[in-house]
């Protein structure tokens, strides 16, 4: 009987542990599922129960305990991997926890365990029968083939555990200084709870494709090669800390068949792309942000664009509302005037995942704004705003923690007075001036220090801002103020006021900066205030006719995710090159000189002739 038992009980075992992968999904009453686990653990463990109490421990059973634990392993980490598919609970995000990846390992060890397990149980039983055929020679070399095999399969599960962290977990070590091929806690922090799929798709040329296209730039092509690798380096820290980023790298010059999807675009370029959650809005099925990286010196503040980048394209769609009820460029009195028009802003904040709709009268402004609006966008009234809307739009902003973009129109009557003056300013109508060629056009190139303006890229190249007024202080002002301000742009100290509008300069009249835009947030930063408005005194910046300039798309599309996007990313340290350098004294010169022309070359002469007298006096007395 206990013959018998003993052969058909380790299979009982294997069965009821894969009969219990087969048939765990079936039983749901919880009730019936602690019956259920109990039932299969009695008879997976019913082999080593009965081994145990009727013959007790013995040393020829080792391996069969060894195979028990595995299987057991596998059933008990199974049932932990079940324990931890929690329900959704509000506030919990499972996704962003470590959970999902726990399960992933679990689920490796249960597939694991299980074949050695099985291989086990059938090399243990072949092994058994062919042992009772044998010899006592031949049993002795057969138990020590088996064990061999069966030690190797108890090492194998370490092996791909230690393989699977090494593909999982690619640690790399950085022996710089200053961690420059490290990515900085505060980036790490911000990557890893990204939980959409993004595209990073880097353009550059290899090491020997720098020579580039025959009609190309070689020189620049070269340049390229030099920063392609800490950019590989870059890149492959950010796809190690988040599995849902997947990196590229495309030879815009070479591999012309795969810039399809990617439009006109050259090397020196990084496509950040996600997926969108929604399409309805927009035909472009992804959110997209560019980051440019042609030089060295672009390295510096690289991982934080890209850090930038990965946040704004994963970002839930949110809900704009442009007005209309007061003479603004969105209403229909511009659709009239194709350089008038704002389509390119627009299109550029669908492109960037945000859903807009337009806010006038029939959608019950200025008396209420939707409960959805995640944003607010007054671009140039010409009708000044009733107390009711003006109400409204400060509450929206104090209370509600809401966001809005005003851009104003000196040629209108809205000066915002009412808003600005509770912030110390004031709004100023005279034009400026550049070039008395171009009347009432600058090129503002001044960006004070701000989180908003660091996710700017090229800012010597400047924001062309035509026909514009300009912010000055209000010494008047009552205080204490609700707003304070911080500045995004200024003129520059090339633009000088034109207060006669005479088109020159007059001896009355000096270049200096002037205010151009602002970042307005609330005094009192108690409770969970983060409302915030951006404000610029001109408008005709981000119309059709002049958003082409490089830089006025890329300042409008900033002036709204910059809104969104955590300050946190603007403490991301610069990965500057800082060189020590020492200067010397004409003296200290002088005994450099003379340790290296004299000091040096004595001394090893002295060491090398005391070597060879030594060696040749041992030489004379051993003879």
């Amino acid at each position: 009987m206990l013959l018998s038992a003993d052969r058909v009980l380790p299979f009982v075992s294997l069965v009821s542990l894969f009969a219990y992968f087969l048939f765990d999904g079936m039983v749901v009453d919880p009730k019936r599922k602690i019956i259920f686990l109990g039932v299969v653990f009695l008879f997976l463990a019913s082999d080593t129960i009965v081994r145990a109490f009727s013959k007790g421990i013995r040393k020829e059973d080792q391996n069969r305990y060894i195979a028990a634990v595995f299987g057991i392993a596998a059933f008990l980490l199974s049932v932990l991997r079940d324990f931890l598919d929690l329900k959704p609970v509000v506030g919990f995000n499972e996704e962003v926890s470590a959970i999902p990846k726990v399960r992933e390992f679990l689920l490796l060890c249960v597939v694991l365990f299980s074949l050695v397990f099985l291989l086990q149980i059938i090399l243990l039983e072949i092994g058994k029968s062919s042992l009772e055929a044998q010899s006592n020679l031949a049993k002795s070399k057969s138990s020590l083939l088996q064990n061999a095999v069966l030690g190797f399969l108890f090492v194998l599960p370490i092996l791909v555990a230690v393989n699977y962290f090494a593909i999982k977990r690619n640690y790399n070590f950085d022996l710089s200084s200053q961690g420059k091929f490290s990515l900085s806690q505060i980036s790490r922090n911000l990557i890893k709870p990204i939980s959409q799929d993004v595209t990073i798709t880097a353009f550059y040329p290899r090491p020997l494709e720098a020579d580039g296209p025959a009609n190309g730039d070689k020189l620049a092509a070269f340049a390229l090669t030099r920063v392609r690798p800490d950019i590989e380096i870059l890149l492959d820290q950010i796809k190690s800390e988040n599995s849902h980023i997947t990196v590229q790298f495309i030879n815009a010059d070479v591999e012309i068949d795969l810039l399809k999807e990617f439009g006109q675009v050259s090397n020196g370029t990084i496509f950040v792309r996600s997926k969108k959650q929604s399409v309805l809005t927009s035909a472009i099925p992804f959110a997209e942000e560019r980051v440019i990286a042609k030089e060295p010196k672009d390295l510096e503040d690289l991982e934080r664009k890209l850090v930038g980048a990965l946040l704004n394209v994963t970002t839930e769609q949110k809900k704009v509302y442009f007005t209309v009820a007061n003479g603004e460029r969105y209403g229909m009195a511009f659709r009239a005037l194709p350089n008038e028009q704002v389509n390119r802003f627009v299109s550029a904040l669908q492109f960037l995942n945000f859903k807009v709709a337009e806010l006038g009268f029939a959608q019950g402004w200025p008396s209420k704004l939707p409960e959805d609006a995640d944003m607010l966008v007054i671009l140039g009234p010409t009708v000044p705003f009733s107390k009711e809307a003006r109400d409204e739009i400060t509450k929206y902003v104090l209370e509600k923690n809401g966001k809005i973009l005003i851009t104003m129109e000196p040629k209108g009557s809205e000066d915002f007075g009412w808003l600005l003056q509770s912030a110390g300013l004031k709004f100023n109508v005279s034009p400026m001036i550049e070039r008395e060629e171009k009347p009432g056009f600058i090129v503002a190139k001044r960006f004070p220090e701000n989180p908003i303006t660091g996710l700017l890229q090229k800012k010597d190249m400047g924001i062309l801002f035509p026909y514009s007024g300009y912010l000055e202080t209000e010494p008047n002002a009552p205080t204490p103020f609700v707003w304070k301000s911080a500045t995004l742009l200024e003129s520059g100290y090339d633009a000088y006021q034109d207060l006669n509008k005479n088109g020159k300069m007059d001896a009355n009249e000096k270049k200096e900066s002037k205010i151009l835009s602002v970042v307005l947030s609330p005094m009192s930063l108690t409770g969970e205030k983060s409302g915030k408005i951006i404000l610029h005194t001109g408008t005709s910046w981000l119309t059709d006719q002049f958003i082409p300039y490089v830089m006025n798309s890329q300042f409008s599309t900033v002036s709204i995710t910059g809104l969104f996007q955590d300050n946190i990313v603007a403490e991301i340290p610069l990965k500057k090159e800082e060189v020590d350098t020492i200067t010397l004294s004409d003296n200290q010169k002088l005994v450099a000189w003379v340790i290296g022309v004299f000091l040096f070359p004595g001394f090893i002469l002295a060491v090398g002739s005391y070597f060879v007298y030594t060696r040749r006096k041992h030489s004379l007395i051993e003879v």
